[in-house]
């Protein structure tokens, strides 16, 4: 199968299975009702749930989803490193900080209709990504080991300083922390959509025209200078991109992790290594995987909501486990 064909035949199949999955989500929930009683005869109280709640969610679920695993297959092209992601580079954590110290601070107010806390995680995430940037630069080169270590460290810095500063903190400071921690989609209305599309769309966008670079990239920096790739500037987007993009996710949603992680990984495992391929269809599956996420939590012990990123935590360590179990028998065989 050429690319072209594997390309559609991929992009209608998971379009479909997000939108099944969407409608399922949408008439899911504590308040059930059909989607014929929906359309057809739906009362004031339905019309506020589907417009204010469910559809915002649903919407919420799949930009998060589809940003993180996009965010996710670029950074992991870039890195030639399946153990790239926003969370692992720290960014989730720096959200993390930022959040809390907002929080901590009592900033309630926002700036042109967006919240400050969720602004002041997007700043400590943009940082985070120059510090572990210009932390893993050896000899104006970025090396990959040096790279996720220093995610990793910033990572554990920012969890200490969490917990020092949570010490400190009274009951209802630590309760909204917490939950922020956890990652949530409990929005209503569409504002924070929108306002989240304002810096997701530019970033996705810049790393779907640059997969034709990413697939030369892959092939080596030399072979990709050679071919006409400029290596550096294309580090520089996709760092800018992916920060912009994944930044403006976390501040809304909290950390929800293992997203951008799993779902490139997966369709590596199908489809093979063609970033034309797999960034978009990274996207896809990210939105789906999320919403279906988002619908188990907020169904599984109803009325009461398990905050999602508990979901796809549980699920990322299952797949990983099975990965790490189903290599090992490769080895051994």
């Amino acid at each position: 199968m050429n690319a072209s064909k594997k390309f559609h035949i991929s992009i209608a199949l998971l379009s479909l299975l997000w939108l099944v999955i969407a409608l399922i989500s949408i008439f899911t929930g504590t308040y059930e009702i059909g989607p014929i009683d929906a359309i057809l005869n739906p009362d004031e109280l339905s019309k506020t749930i589907f417009l204010n709640i469910r559809i915002p969610r649903v919407l919420m679920a799949t930009i998060a989803g589809g940003t993180l695993a996009l965010s996710g297959a670029a950074l992991q092209a870039l890195f030639r490193n399946p153990l790239a992601s926003p969370f692992t580079l720290g960014i989730s954590g720096g959200a993390s900080l930022g959040a809390l110290i907002a929080i901590r601070l009592g900033l309630g107010i926002g700036i042109l209709g967006f919240s400050m806390i969720s602004i002041s995680a997007f700043i400590f995430s943009i940082l985070t990504m120059l510090f572990v940037y210009s932390v893993s630069k050896v000899g104006g080169v970025v090396a990959t080991g040096r790279l996720l270590l220093a995610g990793v460290v910033a990572n554990f810095l920012y969890s200490a300083v969490v917990m020092f500063i949570q010490f400190f903190s009274n009951f209802t400071e630590s309760l909204q922390t917490m939950r922020w921690i956890m990652g949530s989609l409990d929005i209503v209305g569409f504002d924070t959509v929108w306002k989240t599309l304002i810096f997701v769309i530019p970033g996705c966008l810049l790393l779907l025209v640059s997969t034709k670079d990413m697939n030369l990239f892959g092939l080596g920096d030399d072979v990709a200078t050679s071919l006409g790739v400029d290596v550096k500037r294309l580090e520089r987007k996709i760092y800018f991109a992916t920060s912009l993009a994944a930044g403006s996710v976390i501040s809304v949603t909290g950390p929800i992790g293992f997203v951008g992680l799993i779902i490139p990984h997966i369709l590596r495992m199908i489809l093979g290594v063609d970033n034309r391929i797999i960034l978009p269809c990274s996207f896809l599956l990210g939105a789906s995987f999320l919403t279906a996420a988002d619908t188990v939590s907020r169904t599984v012990i109803s009325p009461v909501e398990i905050p999602v990123g508990i979901i796809t935590a549980a699920l990322g360590g299952i797949f990983f486990l099975w990965l790490l179990i189903r290599t090992k028998k490769e080895v051994i065989v």
